[in-house]
């Protein structure tokens, strides 16, 4: 009887193992702002050109110059 005691008491090795892995807790690290604004603030050229031509072609563009600003603006803010 005094056997079963002891080992019931003791954790199985598996269950001690997994329980105590030091990454299994750990908290993951978030990205950067910097990282995640680098990925998202710019736009291709082409993407820009796109959108500067259906602006152009909408019939509500101004000149070159403002359609491609107002596109890279639209871009940027994810419209």
């Amino acid at each position: 009887m005094a056997a079963k005691k002891s080992q019931a008491s003791k954790p199985s090795a598996v269950s001690k193992v997994v329980s105590s892995t030091p990454v299994r807790n750990s908290a993951v690290p978030p990205k950067s702002i910097a990282a995640v604004s680098k990925q998202m603030a710019a736009p291709s050229y082409d993407d820009i050109a796109l959108r500067a031509y259906f602006i152009s072609q909408s019939g509500t563009g101004s000149s070159e110059d403002e359609n491609w600003f107002r596109a890279e603006r639209e871009l940027r803010a994810g419209v």
